[in-house]
């Protein structure tokens, strides 16, 4: 059981002048820079769709064969009829829906579709003339209308044109949709007041498909204001500022649209999360059901192809949350670029990255691995030591069972070295610059883990006092302080009663180990060493 306040490690020097690495983490998700440059750069790509009206459809009323097209009031309605009886002119449908032919009468034929026009208008014409009369009927041209289109477009207003023209005739005719303010996917048409149609333009563009939709005299088209909108670039066929509808999307949605290169196998994605930029840089498979918030902005990369990385920073300073340098650029760039507060504790920056955590995750589960191996084959010699090594190796199995949850912060201590302001920075890197503290932590194997004030006159037995003493399992042998810059001071017991000087500073931590009880020398001493890997790498004691 972790007993120990978990407290992230620390790195420091002087301004640019102590750092080294020996530990690190980083984690999968950074933060980025909520600049003007981001908003500048998202300028430049540009919206799905703002080419669309540039193909002149208002110049291009559509005049051809619709077979689906219903007919409707003041369509033309070419009709001959031929043999016994001779007739020919052109009907315009009434109010009332109906054309007249003579010696027939009127025949209701708003409704109908253009393609089973001639044969509904012959049934008719066969009721009166049973013999020798045919029919020919087709439409000669649909109603003009007058449509209104509003809302997110250049130019609203009242547009002529006929009921068989397309959605697309009449937003063109207002000057297209507005690409920085209007929507493509919510488009509505409203009747006297009520919606008939909701529209996706992403549809027609990426699909080829368009409701099929008559208009009216008096219909309003309105286009809504721009929806969430998604930034996608890089190694795609076609970067783009996409539009989603909800409250998120997903990348795989996205890329539907964009269509990644097919080289393209890690992305880059950063946006906004409750408020805190955020950035992740994932494999391309893991990326596609990441979830895409307004605003967001991505990437796609191939793994040979990284020209930017991205530095999480935290802690006592103002500006962005996030900093995004060219690839391969050195801590000392990234620090020459940040405002510390006044509160800052420079001397205690701390640096943690992922690939430090991981080797430091693989190197405790080696060591748990060989303590494993050598519990479950040690051979007893007697039915006493066969009795003993039960209880000892159920014992140790719980120890590693817990052990393994134990989650290394792969922090690089950049304290004490005059050269690691030249050490090179990866993606994915954090940055921590903790505050000035004036306490003392202690943590472990004590009655009352807790913090206390700081006090140079104190010994680290008096901590311990304050501490309610040492618990039954304490290690009394031997303390080990870990100080916000991620060094350690290893202290023997000759030394609890007197003062520490440096080796003991506000910020620190005095972590009690617990009393390894085993028969075992060498397990004692292999549970000694994983005990002090994870009490360093996790800044926390754990029980045995």
């Amino acid at each position: 059981m972790i007993t120990g306040k978990i407290k992230k490690i620390g790195a420091g020097f002087a301004l640019l002048a102590s750092l080294v690495c020996l530990q690190a983490v980083a984690l999968e998700t950074q933060l980025i820079d909520e600049s003007s440059s981001s908003e500048s750069q998202q300028n430049k790509v540009p919206v799905f769709g703002q080419a669309l009206f540039q193909g002149g459809f208002k110049d291009q009323p559509f005049s051809g064969f619709n077979p689906d097209y219903r007919i409707t009031i003041g369509d033309q309605i070419n009709l001959q009829l031929w043999g016994a009886y001779s007739f020919s002119a052109s009907l315009a449908v009434d109010p009332q829906g109906n054309i007249f032919i003579p010696e027939v009468g009127p025949v209701h034929v708003a409704g109908v579709k253009n393609g089973e026009l001639n044969a509904f208008v012959l049934r008719h014409v066969k009721r009166v003339f049973k013999n020798n009369v045919q029919a020919y009927a087709n439409l000669e041209a649909s109603q003009p209308v007058k449509v209104f289109v509003t809302g997110y477009v250049t130019s609203p207003g009242l547009y002529n044109g006929f009921s068989s023209d397309s959605i697309l005739y009449y937003l063109d005719s207002a000057g297209g949709i507005d690409a920085k303010s209007g929507s493509f996917v919510d488009i509505k048409v409203l009747r006297q007041g009520e919606p008939i149609e909701s529209i996706n333009l992403y549809k027609f563009l990426v699909e080829g498909t368009m409701p099929a939709l008559q208009l009216r005299n008096g219909d309003v088209v309105v286009v809504g204001a721009r929806r969430g909108v998604v930034t996608v670039e890089g190694a795609v066929q076609r970067a783009a500022q996409m539009e989603f509808i909800g409250p998120y999307t997903q990348l795989g949605e996205m890329l539907l649209i964009s269509k990644p290169d097919p080289q393209a196998n890690f992305a880059r994605i950063t946006q906004a999360i409750d408020g805190l930029q955020q950035a992740n840089y994932l494999p391309l498979e893991e990326a596609l059901t990441q979830r895409l918030y307004p605003g967001a902005e991505v990437e796609l990369v191939r793994d040979n192809d990284v020209k930017s990385i991205s530095i999480r920073v935290s802690g006592e300073l103002n500006g962005p949350a996030t900093y995004v340098l060219p690839y391969g650029a050195k801590l000392e760039e990234l620090l020459e670029q940040l405002s510390f507060r006044n509160n800052a504790d420079r001397k205690s920056i701390q640096l943690y990255r992922k690939s430090v955590a991981d080797s430091q995750r693989a190197a405790l589960d080696r060591s748990l691995d060989a303590l494993q191996m050598e519990v479950l084959t040690r051979q007893p010699n007697t039915d006493l030591e066969k009795a003993s090594q039960k209880d000892n190796a159920l014992m140790i199995q719980n120890f590693i069972e817990q052990a393994r949850k134990a989650e290394p912060k792969g922090q690089v201590v950049i304290a004490n070295n005059p050269n690691a302001a030249q050490m090179l920075l990866e993606d994915g890197d954090e940055l921590v610059i903790p505050l000035k503290s004036s306490t003392v932590s202690i943590v472990g194997e004590v009655i009352f883990p807790t913090s206390l004030v700081y006090n140079k006159k104190r010994t680290l037995e008096d901590y311990i006092e304050l501490a309610g003493g040492f618990a039954n399992n304490a290690n009394q042998q031997e303390l080990v302080i870990l100080h916000l810059d991620g060094t350690i001071n290893r202290i023997d017991d000759r030394d609890f009663d007197n003062r520490l000087g440096d080796r003991l500073r506000p910020g620190d931590e005095i972590m009690v180990m617990p009393k390894i009880q085993s028969s075992e020398l060498q397990v004692t001493k292999d549970i000694t060493e994983i005990l002090y890997r994870i009490a360093v790498g996790t800044a926390a004691v754990l029980s045995f």
